[in-house]
């Protein structure tokens, strides 16, 4: 709400503004000097009452003259009143202050008047000694606890170092017992292998060392020739065709990228037809390829060597590995029949008893040249390998062999290499003076060819396997591990097919379609 204040132009303007209370009755002061108006109530922006009998000039709301005179009369209203507060506030101190002074001068004057004198000195009796011999001994008795308790603590820490300084030195003795019972253990381990190593070397020795020349039937005579057909014939691969390709920049850098891919190829194979038959493909059409007959010739090599290195590799462990091997190889060689030559050569190179063909030392040749036509070969430290390794290596490319003469037609072709070559290989080790890898290499022919070969000689297969279980087992002599478990063995194998009519597939003998 707003209140418009109306001021006549007689009189002087510093006239006394009317009080609080009278504003708010709405009285007009009486001063002669100047006249009032009531204050008229009315809203911003709305005219002066017309009724209103004003001469003077009505100043204007929002006008600078209406905000100046404002301002002025507050002033002088907030100047009266602070005035008026002051004085008020003066009075009501000094009349509360005067019976306060007038109280302290009294006391001042008091005081002034008393005499006070001074106490008389104390005398030492009998009491304040024996309070202070007291005194004396209570102080001495903490002192003495106090030194008590240092005592005590510094002999419960020297105490709690002991115990920690045992603890400490126990464990440090238990390490050390360990880190000797660990030296020891280590230094035991290494002895046992140095024995065992030294064990198989000396083994291999003796086996070297007692291998006499073959004193066998017309059979074993024919194997020995044929060993040496051959081994002449790799000789003539290396003496002869080897040059040429070397010599002939065009025909060497063909037959190394072929040769990368052949590898490939056979490293890559998997039970299945149509897996093999691409492989077999792809083999072929590389021997195709070639230029002339001495890179073909090289190539068919180059395809046999990567054959046997891979059952060399593989099917030493796992033997179900031979038959893709095996189909991948007849089916090239029904198209390249030269393969079975190439495959026997490299086969006769690494494992002498796929003819077979016991090695034995000749008079004059070195140690060396021996091993080397034996099939041994020397590990990383210039040591023969153990038996147990080599007759896996040997029993693995036996098994490419087994494998390839138990392969039936593929294709409506004949096999090149049919089963009568496993005929006359099992024939020929059973009359020939066994050693001690002989039944291990019985059994791992018999598991992957025996079911073929006893669906096609039949009794005369069943005889063969008697005569194996009551002659020649018995024949086998030595007591070396691999002697001792290859009999074992090749024994339950037998009774196996004695007591159910045949002979156990191996794995993987039965080829997926696809």
């Amino acid at each position: 709400m707003r209140y418009g204040l109306f001021l006549l132009d007689e009189g002087p303007k510093s006239a006394v503004l009317p009080d609080r209370k009278q504003h708010r009755q709405r009285t007009t002061p009486t001063t002669p000097t100047t006249t009032w108006r009531k204050y008229a109530r009315r809203s911003l922006g709305t005219p002066f009452p017309a009724s209103t009998p004003v001469t003077a000039r009505a100043v204007d709301d929002q006008g600078d003259r209406y905000r100046e005179l404002v301002q002025k009369a507050q002033v002088r209203l907030s100047g009266v009143a602070k005035d008026k507060t002051q004085h008020t506030r003066v009075s009501a101190c000094q009349a509360y202050a005067h019976p306060i002074q007038r109280e302290l001068e009294e006391t001042r004057l008091f005081l002034s008047k008393l005499s006070v004198d001074k106490p008389a000195p104390l005398i030492k009796s009998d009491v304040d000694e024996n309070v202070a011999d007291t005194l004396a001994k209570v102080e001495q008795m903490r002192y003495d606890f106090e030194n008590q308790r240092e005592q005590k603590k510094k002999a419960d820490e020297a105490e709690k170092a002991e115990a920690v300084k045992k603890v400490e030195d126990a464990k440090q003795a238990e390490e050390t017992k360990k880190a000797e019972a660990t030296k020891k253990a280590a230094e035991e381990v290494k002895q046992a292998e140095e024995a065992e190593k030294a064990k198989q070397a000396e083994e291999a020795k003796q086996a070297i060392e007692q291998s006499k020349p073959i004193e066998t039937p017309t059979t074993s005579e024919q194997a020995v020739l044929l060993a040496k057909r051959y081994r002449d014939m790799y000789s003539e691969l290396m003496n002869d065709l080897a040059p040429k390709i070397r010599a002939d920049p065009q025909k060497r850098a063909h037959c190394f990228k072929q040769r990368g891919l052949v590898t490939r190829g056979v490293g890559q194979l998997k039970d299945s037809w149509e897996f093999i038959g691409r492989t077999a493909d792809s083999i072929k059409s590389i021997l195709s390829a070639s230029a002339s007959a001495d890179v073909q010739d090289w190539m068919l090599n180059l395809v046999a060597k990567s054959l046997v290195k891979q059952a060399e590799r593989e099917v030493s462990v796992a033997p179900h590995a031979a038959y893709p091997l095996a189909a991948t190889a007849v089916l090239v060689m029904q198209a390249y029949p030269k393969l079975s030559d190439m495959l026997m050569i490299r086969l006769v190179k690494k494992c002498p008893f796929v003819v077979p063909q016991y090695m034995a030392k000749q008079p004059g040749q070195n140690t060396d040249d021996f091993i080397k036509a034996a099939g041994y070969r020397r590990n990383d430290d210039g040591d023969i390998e153990s038996e147990g390794i080599y007759a896996e290596r040997m029993t693995g490319m036996l098994a490419l062999f087994a494998a390839i003469v138990q392969m039936p037609d593929i294709g409506g072709q004949p096999n090149p290499f049919p089963v009568h070559h496993g005929w006359t290989w099992l024939a020929r080790i059973i009359n020939m003076p066994p050693r001690a890898i002989s039944p291990l290499l019985v059994q791992t022919f018999l598991s992957v060819a025996g079911p073929t070969m006893l669906g096609v000689y039949g009794r005369q297969m069943d005889k063969l396997i008697s005569v194996l279980a009551t002659t020649w087992i018995a024949s086998v002599a030595g007591s070396s591990p691999l002697a001792v478990a290859g009999k074992s063995n090749l024994t339950t194998f037998i009774n196996e097919y004695r007591s159910s009519g045949s002979i156990r597939e191996c794995k993987g003998r039965v080829i997926k379609t696809r």
